[in-house]
């Protein structure tokens, strides 16, 4: 099932492109209409909603911008931790223990 707007994505797995496109279909804007606001190529903003491309922090500022949303809705749809997880919980354990090793903040 294609993504008709940003409420659809509860029926997806989100990922930044699809999150850019269901907003843009959500506020009714064409890409081409979305690249003259933001400045960002059109063909960019195609390769973006079709996962071709990283969003990136600038681009997600500026598209973010033009739907008064902040920006980690666009760049984290799962939340900062999710898609590394089990990545995450080995650094946080590595990090517990050279703490606990050098005794900071223990």
């Amino acid at each position: 099932m294609p993504t008709q707007n940003f409420f659809d994505l509860k029926l997806t797995k989100p990922t930044p492109g699809k999150v850019v496109r269901g907003f843009r279909r959500n506020f009714k804007l064409t890409q081409q209409e979305l690249a003259q606001v933001t400045g960002i190529a059109e063909t960019n903003l195609s390769a973006i909603e079709n996962d071709k491309v990283e969003l990136g922090v600038r681009r997600a500022v500026l598209i973010a911008a033009a739907f008064g949303v902040d920006p980690s809705l666009i760049l984290f749809p799962h939340g900062y931790v999710a898609p590394y997880e089990s990545e995450v919980r080995a650094v946080q354990a590595a990090a517990t223990r050279l703490k606990a090793k050098k005794k900071v903040g223990c």
